[in-house]
């Protein structure tokens, strides 16, 4: 800039100052002036201020303030001069001056403005076009919702519904959703609810569902975000499948509370199920059944024609329970050949709930009943029934299902294909069984179980063994009868303990007989359970007391019955002959009360064969009798095996048995089961009569 600072004050100078300003860049506009101010002849001072002065030294004569436009938010330019003449010969044109300088600020405002506002436009222009690219390019489906109407969509979106063109959507929005959603609400209302939220709250999340142009569903997962598109609020809207995730959550659904095989409900969805019908019924005062099924003989199937073919049948049972039963009642499959069926809404008195679970439970059993085509093979069943009523929730659910199967035994004891109610003695018997078992259960670790012995005797009336027959001397019930446990130990799986105690304590009475002449030549009978037989380390089991006790294996037989025949034949036979290479002998108790074939009995290891007492018993009045026990000892001696009768009770019995050349008797004609300490003075006693 041009010192002017000896120059007189002038138009000149002013215009060439003003210039000088013009070019100076906006940050340091003001500065210059100040400065060229500064420098003019006559003015000691120069500053802006940010509006219009004030203050004592504003009041000296020497300042002149000159605003720079028409309000005080313009500012003003003040100078200090050495003397106020100065003002007096060139204020006017200082006047000038401001203004013009006022209106070149103008200018520079306006020229900034008009920058900033194109360059906001240019920003504006790019954000548009990054956030289209963006809403183009998205691998997810994006649209765009303007008061309550699809404005746009993305490529993804058109693709994901099956469309081809973005208008077939936009043109048509009441095609992408049903009527209404999973939750029973109407769509359209649904979708008015969610909008205004995520308007009033910036974003909402939710699931819903769609229809494709083919007419399919899917499930998406949305989030409806509000933003700000040119100066208007619309709704972004941005869709995930979720379609596959549905599909898991609700086959892991299936999988936790469906029978993959029928389809039913299972246990755990019963259970639920029950429980929901209870609290129904503590409100409503009606009664409910739970109806407890099994298929008849199912395992003979099984086992005849293969599971494959089970398994149709179970399907065909499932199909057909449905059919019997109203769209509220459950039919659920227990597992096995058990089914499980909740009958809702029946009446509130006992009698007619009774009439109306016992006629569901009729058309049940006549239903099944009816053949049933398995893929070319025809079957025909039958079904057992048992059902507990029930109404509130006095009874636990657990109990409920319990007393249904309880009731469904006993269709099962009264011959099958029957229908049975639960009743309170019936329960009354589980309980006393249900003891009976628990107190079972510790007999053996309590020493409260004995050996009885029965003698055996050849035709001259001299023993040549015992019988070892287990008793139960409980501190409650007193000496109890095998026939009052041994079955409770069988379906229980305690006949395993107990017969691993009879057979140790029948080679400890063995160990303890050896060097007694009245004794050594004794062997002892012990029977087996079909379960004993089907353990794996039986036969270890065996060798260990015979060598650990000093026994030998020939005065240890075991029997068996013909029942034991029925499972797992090879099996019996391998276990049987692993224990006959021992020295181990074996007899065939109850003969001619099973279902064994002679096919079988020709190779199993046998030595002896029992006749039952039931044919003994009416030996001398049933001809029918008389003829089985003579083909049983004929039988015997073909085979090269020893004949016993069991149940001999009187000579006349025994002198016909004899006449046939039966082998030995068993019974109370000689003597009672008795104690080892009894059984010794029998054998005293014996011994001298017989000699």
């Amino acid at each position: 800039m041009t010192d002017t600072s000896d120059q007189p004050l002038d138009a000149q100078q002013l215009l060439q100052l003003l210039c000088t300003a013009a070019s100076l860049p906006e940050e340091d506009l003001h500065a210059g002036v100040v400065r060229a101010l500064g420098t003019l002849h006559g003015v000691l001072e120069a500053r802006f201020t940010a509006g219009l002065p004030g203050g004592e030294d504003m009041q000296d004569a020497r300042w002149l303030c000159l605003p720079l436009g028409s309000g005080s938010a313009d500012g003003a330019l003040c100078l200090r001069a050495q003397s106020a003449a100065l003002w007096e010969t060139h204020g006017t044109a200082l006047r000038h001056f401001a203004t013009a300088l006022a209106h070149l600020l103008d200018a520079r405002r306006l020229r900034t403005c008009a920058q900033q506002a194109q360059a906001q436009a240019q920003a504006l222009q790019r954000s548009e076009k990054r956030f289209r690219d963006l809403f183009d390019n998205s691998p997810d489906p994006c649209w765009l919702i303007e008061n309550g109407v699809f404005i746009d969509c993305n490529r993804a979106a058109i693709h994901m519904l099956g469309y081809t063109r973005r208008e077939d959507i936009l043109q048509h929005p009441s095609r992408l959703s049903p009527e209404k959603q999973p939750d029973g609400r109407l769509s359209f209302e649904k979708a008015e609810e969610l909008m205004q939220r995520a308007l009033q709250e910036g974003m909402v999340r939710f699931e819903w569902e769609h229809c494709r142009a083919d007419g399919t569903f899917l499930s998406v997962e949305v989030t409806l975000a509000r933003l700000e598109l040119q100066g208007h609020a619309v709704l972004y809207c941005v869709w995930r499948d979720v379609t596959d995730r549905k599909r898991a959550q609700e086959e892991a659904y299936h999988l936790a509370f469906f029978d993959p095989l029928t389809g039913l409900p299972n246990r755990r969805l019963l259970l639920d199920r029950l429980q929901q019908g209870m609290a129904a019924s503590s409100r409503s005062g009606k009664h409910r059944a739970v109806l407890y099924l099994d298929l008849d003989h199912f395992k003979n199937l099984n086992d005849t024609r293969g599971h494959a073919m089970g398994d149709r049948l179970l399907v065909e049972v499932a199909a057909r329970l449905r059919a019997c039963v109203r769209e509220g009642d459950t039919v659920a499959r227990q597992g096995g050949d058990e089914f499980v069926l909740l009958i809702q809404q029946l009446g509130e008195d006992l009698e007619t709930a009774v009439s109306q679970a016992g006629g569901v439970a009729e058309k049940i059993v006549t239903r099944l009943s009816e053949p049933c085509n398995l893929g070319g093979a025809v079957y025909q069943g039958t079904t057992s029934v048992g059902i507990a009523l029930f109404v509130g929730q006095a009874v636990p659910a657990d109990e409920l299902l319990q007393r249904a199967d309880q009731a469904m035994y006993q269709a099962k004891a009264a011959g099958r294909n029957a229908v049975r109610f639960f009743e309170h003695a019936l329960q009354e018997q589980i309980n006393a069984r249900a003891a009976m078992e628990s107190d079972l259960r510790h007999a053996v670790e309590r020493n409260e179980l004995v050996l009885h012995y029965q003698p055996q005797v050849d035709p001259q009336g001299r023993c040549t063994g015992v019988e070892a027959l287990v008793r139960w001397n409980s501190p409650l019930r007193g000496l109890v009868s095998p026939l009052d446990f041994i079955g409770l130990a069988e379906e229980t799986g305690l006949i395993l303990p107990i017969g691993h105690w009879v057979l140790a304590e029948a080679c400890r009475t063995l160990k303890a007989w050896r060097f007694d002449p009245l004794t050594a030549h004794l062997g002892i009978a012990v029977n087996v359970s079909a379960r004993q037989l089907r353990e794996g380390d039986f036969v270890q089991q065996v060798r260990a007391l015979l060598y650990g006790h000093g026994i030998r294996p020939g005065q240890l037989k075991l029997e068996i019955t013909e029942s034991m025949l029925v499972d797992d034949i090879e099996q019996t036979i391998a276990t049987m002959r692993a224990l006959k290479d021992l020295g181990v002998r074996f007899a065939l108790d109850d003969f001619g009360t099973g279902y064994s074939s002679l096919y079988y009995v020709k190779r199993l290891p046998l030595d002896q064969i029992k006749i039952d007492q039931s044919f003994v018993r009416d030996i001398l009045v049933d001809p029918n009798d008389a003829a089985i026990c003579r083909a049983v000892v004929a039988l015997g001696h073909s085979l090269g095996l020893v004949t016993m009768a069991e149940g001999v009770e009187t000579p006349a019995q025994w002198a016909f048995l004899a006449n046939e050349r039966c082998d030995g008797a068993q019974g109370y004609l000689y003597a009672r089961p008795m104690p080892v300490a009894e059984l010794l003075v029998w054998l005293r006693q014996r011994s001298a009569a017989v000699s």
